[in-house]
């Protein structure tokens, strides 16, 4: 066999090879295509949104568990995470077209708990609540609630049996007694 018999049959064999992928990259990028337009899972596409519900028996996803008001006038949101490292993030609240931001915080004695604190809002109304995530800025939950029962926190006053000096003598301060509940046994104490 001459060279140049060997040689054509080589540079022969090498462009069936680049014929051959250039054909399979093509069928590569038909099916992906195809994959695509069927609205398939994508490398690098978000997954949807989870919508925000109240917390619930067995829950799985991040959801609200109440709505408290703090001393200063303030709103509180506490939040539910499914798990202990969820991301950390903040929360807003668009009440017709005015948003507040809610810095969050996670509750050290308990892992899955988060409390959100911002300002007041309007109880009885339909409001747009969304949870964008701290590190990406992306969305991670989304739902409408109208906040219908706000718990209330009431300082705790010291009432203590000490005279106050007035202009006009002396005031005493008396604690409100308190009653206890005493246990009985059955029929009545005397019983054997």
């Amino acid at each position: 066999m001459s060279l140049a018999t060997f040689l054509n049959r080589n540079r022969l064999i090498a462009r069936l090879a680049l014929l051959l992928a250039i054909v399979l990259l093509i069928v590569f990028f038909l099916i992906a295509f195809a994959v695509r337009g069927k609205g398939g899972p994508q490398v690098g596409h978000r997954l949807p949104i989870e919508t925000l519900t109240y917390c619930g028996a067995n829950q799985d996803k991040l959801c609200i568990v109440t709505f408290s008001q703090v001393v200063d006038g303030g709103m509180q949101v506490n939040f539910q995470t499914p798990y202990a490292y969820y991301p950390a993030f903040v929360l807003k609240i668009n009440y017709h077209g005015d948003e507040s931001t809610y810095e969050c915080e996670r509750v050290e004695e308990i892992a899955t708990a988060v409390v959100c604190t911002g300002a007041s809002q309007v109880p009885g109304q339909v409001s747009r609540f969304t949870v964008i995530s701290k590190n990406r800025g992306t969305v991670i939950a989304a739902g409408e609630f109208a906040i219908i029962g706000i718990a209330l926190f009431t300082p705790v006053v010291d009432i203590s049996a000490t005279p106050i000096e007035t202009p006009t003598g002396v005031l005493t301060v008396t604690p409100i007694p308190t009653q206890t509940l005493s246990t009985t046994s059955y029929p009545n104490p005397s019983y054997p």
